[in-house]
């Protein structure tokens, strides 16, 4: 029988492994995002570091995923705080209080004490609103 699923397997290993002709194009992406990173710590605008990075040969949408990545990288940097923060400070915060240990015992205590967080949340959340 001639043909079928068997018969190329033996032509892959005359010409080398397939391996050989993959292109590693991770390192040149993750240096393009570490450039990009230091680019917009330094200052340079999102539509800047796209336009740098196309004229530097990365195709426009590639150029555009670099820069999203590095955007998301660099938020701490610039100072931008997210949902996903907001809510990470308010859940440890609230776990903090609903584990009030052997204040449990006391319910008078306990509910002061959640009165308390649920206070400073109510502050944290307006602090951070302002910004």
């Amino acid at each position: 029988m001639g043909g079928g699923y068997n018969a190329g397997m033996g032509e892959d290993r005359d010409d080398g492994s397939a391996l050989e002709r993959v292109v590693d194009d991770h390192a040149p992406r993750q240096e393009a995002i570490e450039w990009a990173v230091d680019e917009l710590t330094e200052g340079r605008s999102f539509e800047e570091t796209v336009r740098e990075l196309a004229a530097g040969g990365w195709p426009e949408g590639e150029a555009s995923d670099i820069v999203e990545q590095a955007r998301r990288l660099t938020r701490h940097v610039r100072g931008v705080v997210t949902r996903d923060d907001i809510l990470r400070d308010s859940n440890r915060r609230y776990r903090q209080a609903m584990g009030v240990g052997w204040f449990a015992a006391f319910p008078s205590i306990a509910a002061i004490r959640r009165l308390v967080h649920a206070l400073g949340s109510l502050a944290f959340l307006r602090r951070h609103r302002r910004r």
